[in-house]
């Protein structure tokens, strides 16, 4: 699904890396979900404002790749 990060927190457990995720869909932009993922899972310096793609297994975030940019 599309979407835009609307914030991120990058936090550790056990010094593995992970990121506290806010992202609103391009279906409902005015409703904020957040998910937790694994940094493995997620591209380099994600940033608030950024379009993505995100991949759900079973409901939960997967993976979040970078949009391609249009134009």
């Amino acid at each position: 699904m599309e979407a835009i990060i609307a914030a991120i927190q990058p936090y550790e457990i056990h010094g593995t890396p992970y990121f506290r995720i806010a992202y609103a869909t391009a279906e409902q932009p005015d409703a904020i979900t957040e998910a937790r993922i694994a940094a493995e899972s997620i591209y380099r310096d994600p940033q608030p404002g950024d379009r993505v793609q995100i991949s759900l297994l079973l409901g939960i975030v997967n993976t979040i790749e970078k949009a391609p940019v249009e134009g």
